[in-house]
């Protein structure tokens, strides 16, 4: 039998609401690579389209797991699954569109198009709160004209199809208006990238509530397994006798009026890196322990539990560090001289502040640790860590003060979702490259008063330049620099520079573009894939080219990103 169409729907159910979030992931899913080609700047690394999908997909994953739910207990759900699995900023933003839908739909069985339109008018006032800066002609944009839409629909209409088709058209047409609003969209010849993640997750939406088919594989390809590690566990080249607390439990946890702080305190004491967060009806509850059983008799007198999930950490690490054994006995020892291995310190014991930094690449992960970060979270612009991995790698830390360092202006909006999440004292440094993350811990003074450390780190990132050499996935222009498909590119803070047929030629130039006469050090971070003979020449050529200035060559193993270059 061939489709029946829905063409007037008076009231939106749990079911109904389900069957649009899975409709709206499945369409984004099936079209991220859309959404991950729509950057600015014509690189390797957009990835947009991928942290929209994880983020739906966390949410998704919450929803599934309710049966018979009215829509409050369905948005809630997707609430929750979505902020503790946002990714980039274009994850947290939706995050937030959930948080704000789900206020609109308290105490709420079903709704109507007015209530729908109430609902997506919530949603876009929670997510403006949560950007400190919104900008004109980004997904946020397209999601308020969308609820205005919505709003003036639901004055003539209850139908809640027609209240969705109205708010889609015009999210559609806002979002081809974006260049209009953003001049480097209009250089680049692209529209916004969340905005148009957003009219597909709508589009989705709405062909799933109409009862159209929306295509989707079977399993969908999240993450390669050398990227979904997330965070790397302090002590991490240690031997497995050396953990403390064997055992990874985590679960929800669903009831009424859950005491969130008393959990917190009770359970504190039987293991570390512990992890309650949610609402009191439902909470996810994550810990390293030895006695599992007791956490869960615990908890189940509170409520019901599921998703159980109990990892033996202690076998997991011995695999680890077998399979990481073999890795460097392979590598070649090609890098200052090194034989690549790594070493990750494990946390000072008795230490005031603890650090965790954002990073991808095995030199600049050893570099950070060197000087002082305590615990890494893997990610950066090529795979933005989520908020669940931020706070996970904080809730590892025996310290009572934390300082994160995200490294990346698209981690900056996660770490600080993630501080709010957390029981300590927090600071995040909005560093938006590692180099300006190095700065600051090396501006940290350790034992000093701890608002005096933020200003101090403040200040430091502040001083630093930080060039990127990558290449261009396609022919494009920005800033008046024509760029043809697979040049070299230069970008100085977030700005590209300079575009070249040759790779040390582009970083020279980008080089001369970031130094000046007050320039006192100049640092080469080569990625992976560059050998040291060419950074060598490099460097000599910088040298060469500024007497002045001291130049240091470090390798920081990055992906995507042949040059990392910081000017000071």
């Amino acid at each position: 039998m061939g489709e029946v169409l829905v063409l007037r729907l008076d009231y939106l159910d749990g079911s109904a609401l389900k069957r649009a979030i899975a409709g709206g992931t499945q369409l984004l899913e099936e079209n991220k690579s859309v959404v991950d080609s729509l950057n600015v700047f014509p690189v390797p690394d957009g990835d947009t389209g991928t942290n929209m999908f994880l983020t739906l997909s966390a949410a998704l994953r919450e929803v599934e797991k309710l049966k018979d739910a009215p829509i409050a207990e369905v948005a809630e759900a997707a609430a929750m699954g979505s902020l503790m699995g946002a990714r980039g900023n274009s994850g947290v933003i939706f995050s937030q569109l959930f948080r704000g839908f789900a206020r609109g739909l308290e105490n709420k069985a079903m709704l109507d198009g007015p209530g729908l339109a109430y609902a997506l008018q919530e949603a876009v006032n929670v997510a403006y709160k949560a950007v400190m800066k919104a900008v004109e002609g980004t997904m946020l944009t397209v999601a308020r004209e969308a609820a205005r839409a919505a709003v003036a629909a639901a004055r003539n209409h209850k139908n809640v199809l027609d209240v969705l088709a109205a708010a889609l058209q015009a999210a559609e047409e806002t979002l081809e208006r974006t260049p209009e609003m953003l001049p480097a969209l209009k250089e680049a010849g692209v529209v916004d990238a969340g905005g148009k993640g957003l009219v597909f997750f709508m589009r989705g939406a709405l062909a799933a509530l109409r009862g159209e088919q929306v295509k989707r594989r079977k399993e969908p390809m999240l993450v390669p397994v050398a990227q979904s590690e997330g965070v790397k566990e302090p002590g991490a080249g240690t031997r497995s006798e050396a953990l403390r607390y064997k055992y990874c439990t985590e679960f929800l946890l669903k009831g009424s009026g859950l005491p969130l702080d008393k959990m917190r305190e009770e359970l504190a004491s039987y293991g570390d890196c512990l992890l309650v967060v949610g609402t009191p009806d439902v909470a996810k509850v994550h810990i390293h322990t030895n006695n599992p059983g007791f956490i869960l008799e615990y908890c189940v007198v509170l409520g019901d539990l599921s998703e159980i999930q109990i990892n033996n950490m202690a076998l997991q690490h011995e695999e680890f560090v077998a399979q990481n054994q073999a890795q460097a006995q392979g590598q070649a020892g090609d890098r200052n001289g090194s034989d690549g291995g790594r070493k990750e310190p494990t946390v000072q014991k008795g230490k005031e502040v603890g650090v965790v930094a954002v990073a991808t690449g095995e030199g600049l992960e050893e570099i950070l640790h060197s000087l002082g970060a305590d615990v890494i979270v893997q990610g950066g612009q090529t795979m933005n860590p989520s908020i669940e991995d931020i706070v996970k790698a904080a809730e590892s830390l025996d310290t009572p003060k934390i300082i994160i360092l995200p490294n990346n202006s698209n981690v900056i909006l996660t770490a600080e979702q993630a501080r709010k999440l957390l029981d300590r004292e927090v600071a995040v440094i909005p560093t938006s490259s590692v180099p300006q993350g190095l700065a600051a811990l090396i501006a940290m003074k350790p034992g000093s008063d701890f608002d005096l450390n933020v200003r101090l780190m403040n200040e430091a990132k502040d001083r630093v330049r930080t060039g990127e050499v990558t290449y261009a996935v396609r022919n494009s222009k920005y800033n008046g620099v024509e760029i043809g498909e697979k040049d070299f590119i230069g970008i100085v803070d977030g700005e590209l520079k300079v575009a070249g047929k040759g790779r040390e030629e582009t970083a020279s130039n980008l080089i001369a573009e970031m130094v000046s006469e007050t320039t006192e050090l100049i640092t080469i971070y080569y990625g992976e894939g560059v050998p040291l003979s060419e950074a060598r020449v490099l460097a000599d050529r910088v040298q060469e080219q500024y007497p002045y200035a001291e130049v240091e060559l470090q390798y920081g193993g990055q992906p995507i990103y042949y040059y990392i270059i910081s000017v000071e």
